[in-house]
């Protein structure tokens, strides 16, 4: 088993003081010389820690010392999730979330988008169409569905989409690369199609049959793999 680096070490530590509510929103973290004592690490592994919680948003240093927990507001209030669910989320379980609030942000979409909403829609829809097998589709298509989850006019609902997407893009790109590629950019036309035409029950449709089809080849290329594993195994053996 890999063994932790210390920085992953305090990381994992106040990470679990915010979220088990040891330490709130507005208050100041222990002092470096105390998270070295308690985790006993160095100093340099514990500013470490702290940047990469500071790079997602969750502390915050303050001039004239100390770091605090940040405060919610609309922009990071469900960011103190993020950190676990990188560690913790099934690529089959974030996409059957996926597949119920995408159907509603879609249908929101359809009701409340602008023209110029339907303009940059478009703008992607095409960039998709030129794209080159090789090139990376993960980029367009979290554009694209972030720019409808934001069209849904429903900020709590968009921010649970910028989460969604921040956990595949950083811990299950993997998993996203062999279901999702350049060859659904036809269903990505349809949904549009019907958001253009405020069509809401036709664009929730679409939604649901493209997370179904990307959930079914999924199901597929795991239950592949397990047998393939597992014929390696008897041959070994």
């Amino acid at each position: 088993m890999k063994k932790k680096q210390k920085s992953q070490i305090v990381y994992d530590y106040i990470e679990e003081l915010v979220i088990s509510g040891e330490i709130k929103p507005g208050e100041r973290l222990p002092s470096e010389a105390k998270l070295c004592e308690i985790l006993n690490v160095s100093r340099v592994s514990v500013r470490a820690g702290i940047e990469k919680l500071s790079a997602i948003g969750l502390v915050k240093k303050k001039k004239g010392g100390g770091t605090y927990v940040n405060k919610p507001n609309n922009e990071n209030y469900l960011s103190v999730f993020t950190p676990t669910l990188l560690h913790n989320t099934d690529y089959l379980e974030l996409l059957e979330i996926r597949r119920a609030l995408d159907s509603l942000s879609v249908a929101l979409c359809a009701k409340n988008i602008t023209e110029s909403g339907v303009r940059k829609l478009q703008a992607i829809i095409e960039e998709m169409e030129h794209l080159e097998e090789d090139d990376d589709f993960l980029t367009l298509d979290k554009k694209f569905h972030l720019l409808i989850s934001k069209y849904s006019k429903n900020r709590f609902l968009h921010n649970i989409h910028i989460i969604m997407w921040d956990v595949i893009q950083k811990a299950l790109r993997e998993n996203y690369n062999k279901v999702t590629n350049y060859e659904r950019i036809k269903e990505h036309r349809q949904i549009y199609d019907a958001i253009v035409h405020k069509d809401e029950d036709l664009a929730r449709i679409y939604t649901v049959r493209h997370l179904e089809e990307i959930i079914d080849t999924f199901v597929c290329e795991y239950n592949l793999e397990s047998q393939y594993e597992a014929i390696k195994k008897q041959k070994k053996s």
